[in-house]
């Protein structure tokens, strides 16, 4: 057999974005607004380079996708401007910026879980198609370890939601909330008189 040699060239694309977030505010009503901005990559694969225009297009393509899922889904944690309020669903971007422990446990005992179920059901295969004493006690320890595993990971999960339910921000000092928020936000009122300035600065000229 004469092993055919393959070779590739990859091409990366990155994309840059910001857009405008309304935020209504849940204790004062108030709405204001904030630049989000975020950026987008994306690869395109060209083999034996037959086709390095469609890869590079492929990558500048799915960096655009990306960056625009990020900018329409995606929020930064930002107080209120006027009273210095964080959202609700902001809590849990704010938890995880005040430690990064519990995210890295919880993905390290998902990655053993999945690595043990995947040699769990390995060796209960191997079990199953030629039963024999070390397949057995494989299949046997594999399992029990995957238990103790998906009790740790519920048990994380439960403290994670204790935790969102139990932190608030808004608890901090007010004034120093406010002086956040005015460093990245102003109210929709604002925002507008702004706008309005601009247009009659232009037509102006």
């Amino acid at each position: 057999m004469v092993p055919i040699p393959v070779f590739w060239t990859e091409y990366t694309a990155t994309m840059h974005g910001r857009v405008l977030k309304l935020v209504p505010c849940e204790n004062c009503a108030t709405e204001y607004v904030y630049v989000l901005e975020r950026e987008g990559s994306g690869v395109g694969t060209s083999v034996y380079l037959l086709n390095d225009e469609g890869a590079r297009g492929h990558a500048a393509s799915a960096a655009g996708d990306t960056l625009q899922s990020y900018l329409e889904n995606d929020f930064d944690p930002v107080p209120c401007p006027a009273c210095g309020h964080y959202q609700r669903y902001m809590f849990p971007k704010l938890l995880e910026t005040k430690s990064l422990w519990g995210p890295a446990i919880m993905l390290v005992v998902l990655l053993l879980g999945c690595l043990d179920a995947v040699s769990a059901l390995y060796w209960s295969v191997a079990y199953l198609q030629h039963p024999n004493d070390q397949a057995l006690v494989k299949m046997i320890l594999t399992w029990s370890t995957l238990l103790p595993l998906c009790l740790i990971g519920f048990g994380l999960w439960l403290v994670k939601k204790a935790r969102i339910r139990r932190f608030d921000p808004n608890l901090e000092d007010q004034q120093a909330r406010i002086t956040k928020g005015r460093s990245r936000a102003v109210t929709r009122a604002e925002f507008e008189k702004a706008r309005q300035g601009e247009r009659g600065a232009e037509g102006g000229a």
